[in-house]
Parts: structure tokens; sequence; C-alpha cells
């Protein structure tokens, strides 16, 4: 798994590193996996009664879930919220006296979600209508099997004496919004009858909802696509503003080599996020979005700009200002975010590199003058022909060789950069590009130069580089 847990860490990073470890992809596959199997088992266990290997098989998975969802009670920053997310899991998990064993069936509604999340990472073909007819498929099973459980306990004469009769039942009275075949003689058949007719109408409801791109926009609120609310990301990336260049920093941040829990929260002042935002390669379960101004302390703290990594600010395009304008507000953002965390690592784009100075001076790290950059490339390509296709490349993680920033580690600390050139070339195929230390970043250092564990090393090197 992506987060490993060490019990020799402190409280706080136990509890971040578990909680990365539980929303991670594979052990969400592995939970969604065992919620099916349970339905199944219990399935079985009313098709086989009295088969002692299926009951001990269906307790050892709730003991599972019992040990899941105290773990993530744990890890949850808010208890209040772990509680209204996980009251259905928690449900489900809870009885032991056999009749009431079919609360297992709740959790379907867990699995549900599951899917959404998962498949939301495969792009815009599974938003919109497919993760609603998805959504649908849950609930529905879910109420047929609960109610035909429910009724072959409680009122076997009116589902029938088999359980594939009882489903039969549930199924078609659902669909029918009446009883379809005998009807229920007892309080709990009859209760459950009217469950599944107001269920059959509320998922006709939203089936005819989905058709709607009204409605379909209403309900992806809904889906809980997200794992994690807004206060509750750390070491994520904020992005201020929009323009063209938007599209291309979301798909480098989320690109290969990127951390598979990298949280990215955008902020434009576009009540709706922006239609360019490159959905098929980005991790829409990662993704936020927060609609305000930016420059504001209350709207930056929203995106939980205090517990960021790092924030990028990028020359909004979203409404019509000057160029001088629009660089006043980068410089407005950039010292509100430093003021609310030093600690952070900022970068940001200009117009003008005379404003420059400003953004040094309240600590952004980089500045991107991007009409600058341009004409560079542009008349190097005319100097240095075939720079612009190398370009290309390093620039971009996505495919070939790209620049690392990497720490000397203890073995490589005291070598000078001719035997550390040796080193990378011979073991990893990597070129040395720069060394930083505490004279500031030195680009093609003297071989001679003598490197420290702790110094900072750019390195190209292809996508799967470590050092």
């Amino acid at each position: 798994m992506s987060a490993k847990f060490d019990i020799r860490r402190t409280p706080g990073t136990r509890r971040r590193a578990l909680a990365r470890f539980l929303h991670d992809p594979r052990v969400e596959i592995a939970v969604l996996a065992l919620i099916v199997l349970s339905v199944v088992l219990l399935v079985w266990e009313q098709l086989s009664p009295g088969n002692r290997a299926i009951e001990v098989a269906g307790h050892v998975l709730t003991g599972v879930f019992v040990v899941e969802l105290s773990l993530r009670f744990w890890v949850a920053r808010k208890k209040q919220r772990f509680f209204r997310r996980y009251w259905l899991d928690i449900l489900a998990v809870m009885p032991l006296i056999r009749p009431l064993r079919v609360l297992r069936v709740l959790r379907l509604f867990r699995a549900g979600v599951l899917v959404n999340r998962r498949g939301g990472r495969y792009g815009e073909l599974f938003q919109g209508e497919i993760r609603q007819l998805t959504t649908l498929a849950s609930i529905t099973g879910t109420l047929v099997l609960f109610g035909a459980l429910v009724l072959q306990l409680a009122d076997p004469a009116a589902a029938g004496q088999s359980f594939e009769s009882a489903i039969w039942f549930s199924m078609l009275s659902l669909v029918a919004g009446e009883p379809v075949g005998a009807t229920p003689t007892t309080l709990v058949g009859r209760l459950t009858t009217l469950f599944l007719m107001l269920g059959g109408l509320t998922v006709f409801g939203m089936f005819v909802a989905t058709v709607s791109a009204a409605m379909v926009s209403r309900l992806s609120t809904r889906l809980e696509v997200h794992e994690l609310d807004l206060d509750e990301l750390e070491n994520h990336i904020v992005v201020c503003g929009w323009n063209r260049s938007g599209p291309t920093v979301l798909a480098e941040l989320f690109g290969p080599g990127s951390s598979p829990d990298l949280a990215v929260v955008l902020i434009t002042e576009s009540a709706e996020r922006p239609p360019d935002v490159p959905m098929d390669r980005v991790r829409p379960e990662y993704l936020y979005y927060v609609s305000g101004d930016y420059t504001r302390v209350e709207v930056l703290e929203e995106a939980g700009i205090v517990n960021a990594r790092a924030a990028v600010l990028l020359s909004d395009e979203t409404h019509e200002r000057s160029d001088q304008d629009t660089d006043a507000r980068t410089v407005l953002a950039a010292l509100t975010v430093e003021r609310l965390n030093s600690d952070i690592f900022t970068c940001a784009e200009l117009t003008n590199r005379q404003n420059e100075s400003m953004l040094k001076s309240a600590g952004v790290e980089e500045i991107v003058v991007g009409e600058w950059y341009a004409g560079v490339i542009l008349g190097s390509s005319v100097r240095t022909r075939g720079i612009v296709g190398v370009m290309d490349e390093i620039l971009s993680i996505e495919h070939g060789n790209a620049f690392h920033t990497v720490e000397v580690p203890e073995s490589l600390g005291g070598k000078t950069v001719a035997e550390l050139h040796g080193y990378l070339l011979r073991e990893h195929q990597a070129i040395l590009i720069s060394h930083g230390g505490e004279g500031g970043v030195e680009v093609n250092p003297p071989s001679d130069r003598i490197i420290r564990t702790g110094e900072q090393l750019v390195v190209l090197a292809r996508q799967e580089f470590r050092l």
C-alpha cells in the first residue's frame, strides 16, 4: 500500500498514515469486494439454512468491518461527520441476532459509493449518467435483497416458501408500486411492502431525474465522490486562478509519478468549475473546487491553505482585467498565503517581471513570467535548432525524461561532482543539471565541487527515477 502504518510514529503521524492507508484505492477496492462477499454469504445462508461454515464466515467478515469502521472513527477529524457518513454501515454490523443479520445488506449503499469514487478516475466517460445509473443500481439491489430477506423471515406466506419467490415478490412490488401476488398478513410484512413501494417510486423518480441535465448536476453533489471534506485535507496543493495554462498545470500535478493520494483544490471566482478542466487526465475524487475570491482570507482558509504543502498562483483570466490589476491580485494573494502558512511552497505566475521583487519579498519560492519564457524559447529555437523538441520532453513528466529534484543521501555525501556524474549515469542513466547549497543554485557545477548530504540536486532522468 502507498501508506504504511508504523507503531513507532507519534500519534498524529500514525493517524495521518493510517488515514492515507484507509483511503488508498486498493484498500477501498478490497472493502468493496468484502461487502459484496458478505451479501453473497448472507443470501447463501438463507438458501442453505443451518450451514455452520457460512455463518462463521459471515461473522468473520462482520468482525473485519467492525475493525475497519473503528479505524475510520479513530482517524476521523470530526466524529460527528463520521457518524453522519457511516451510520448505515454501523447499523449493518451491529446486529448479532440471526433475524437482524439482514441489515448487512445496507452496506451495499457503501459499495455503490466506492464504485462511484473509483469509477471517477476513468475520466469524463463515467461522469453524469453512468455514475447516476450506478447509484440507482446499488439502491435497487439493496432494496430488493433487504425486502426479500425480511419478508421471508417475517411473512413467508406472502413472499412464497422459497427465497427465489421472495426475491421476485420484492422486485415486482418495487416496480409495480403495489403488492404483486399474495397480500402480506403480518405487520412487518406490510411495512416492508410499503417500504418497497415507496422505494420504487423514489428509484423511478431518480431515474427520470438522470435524464434531466439539471438534475444530473444536482445529484452529482450527493454521490460522495470525495472521501475527505475540505477541512480534512492535509499536504494538498491549492491552485488559485485560472487561464489557458490551467489544464496543463492540473495534468502535470496528476501526471505519472505523482502521489496516488495527492489532492488539489482549485479556487476561481466562477460559480462553477472551469469547463476546460482536463477530467480525463486528473483523478476526480482528489480534485476539489472552491468558488470565491482567492485574495480573501476566508476563501483560502476554506481551501485548507493552512494545511497545504504548496500553492500555485495563476494569472487569473476568468474576469476581464488589465495586466497590472492581474499581477496586483497575484501579489496580494501571495502575501495572504504566506501570512496564513509560512511553511508553504508557493509558485506564482506574472505577466510583468517588474513585479517579481514584490513576490520575492513576500516569500514566494518560484516565479514564472509566461510571456518572457515563451519569447526566450522562440528566440533560442532560431539560434539552436531542435531545442523545442528537447524542451517538450524535459519540461513535462508525462513521457520520456524530465527534471527531478532530489536530496543528497548520506551514501553520496562527500563525493565530487565528477564522481556523482559517473554514478548517476552508470546506475540511473541520469544527468546532473544543478547543485543547490548555501550559496544558491549552481547550474553545471565544477567537477571538483564537493557534494554534501542534504543538499538539493536537479537531475534529468526518466519518470521512474529514485535516488
